[in-house]
């Protein structure tokens, strides 16, 4: 491994991690030598992925909660400073999707769901690891993953779109008032990724078409979002903020 991918000596805060991109991101952090505090509301899975971590040899621990709390971000930060230290990286991945459906029949609550967790969850995660890394005056790194529905149109999904568009702003604002600090904060837009508890299960056809649609030939893996945030929170992107990098098998260039 370059020198530069190593992540030894560094802790990392991974939300959403008890399953999909968020587990495999904590995996991959760990690999490269990080330990790292695990978030997620499923506590059962998040312990499993906590497990994981440790399995490999690196300190890790698990600390239920919502990122749409703001008390639940705070104490995230706190748990992950108090048993490993402070965060030099934090990974915003935790997410959720809404409803497919036409924009003229979402429901109010359900576009003040998707939006209290897709934008206002990551804002809060950002917002209090960044703190935590100011304190040290060490400077750190952000990763925010997004959307392919944040850069390009996704009929059905408007409430999704604006929160993962959203979050791409986010990441260049926070990118440019955090340079000074020493912060980077870069964002992820991920394509159409495997996932355990697949969507697309019982609609082959619409399977089929995202094949089709999209240039490689096959969704991707959440290894594959994993280690795109591996590098970004890594030494070798320490010239890149707020930066947004497609990991979508070239979806967005049609």
């Amino acid at each position: 491994m370059p020198a530069e991918l190593s992540l030894a000596g560094r802790v990392a805060i991974v939300t959403g991690a008890s399953r999909g991109i968020g587990r495999a991101t904590a995996l991959a952090l760990a690999e490269a030598g990080a330990a790292v505090a695990l978030a997620a509301r499923d506590g059962e899975a998040l312990e499993r992925a906590a497990r994981e971590v440790a399995a490999g040899g690196r300190r890790s621990i698990a600390v239920p909660g919502d990122v749409a709390d703001p008390e639940s971000a705070s104490r995230l930060v706190e748990s992950c400073v108090r048993e490993l230290g402070p965060p030099d990286i934090a990974v915003a991945n935790a997410g959720a999707f809404q409803d497919w459906g036409p924009m003229e029949e979402l429901e109010l609550g359900e576009w003040q769901r998707i939006l209290a967790v897709d934008l206002t969850g990551t804002m809060l995660t950002c917002r209090a690891a960044a703190r935590a890394m100011m304190a040290t005056e060490r400077g750190g790194a952000i990763v925010i993953v997004s959307s392919i529905a944040g850069l390009v149109a996704m009929p059905g999904a408007a409430a999704y779109a604006a929160a993962k568009a959203g979050v791409i702003g986010l990441t260049q604002t926070l990118a440019a008032e955090w340079a000074p600090r020493g912060i980077r904060v870069n964002a992820l837009a991920p394509g159409f990724i495997r996932r355990e508890q697949d969507p697309w299960a019982s609609r082959p056809q619409t399977l089929a078409d995202i094949t089709a649609r999209t240039p490689l030939g096959r969704r991707g893996e959440p290894r594959e979002v994993a280690l795109a945030a591996l590098f970004l929170a890594s030494p070798a992107a320490a010239f890149i903020t707020g930066a947004t990098l497609p990991v979508d098998g070239g979806w967005t260039l049609g």
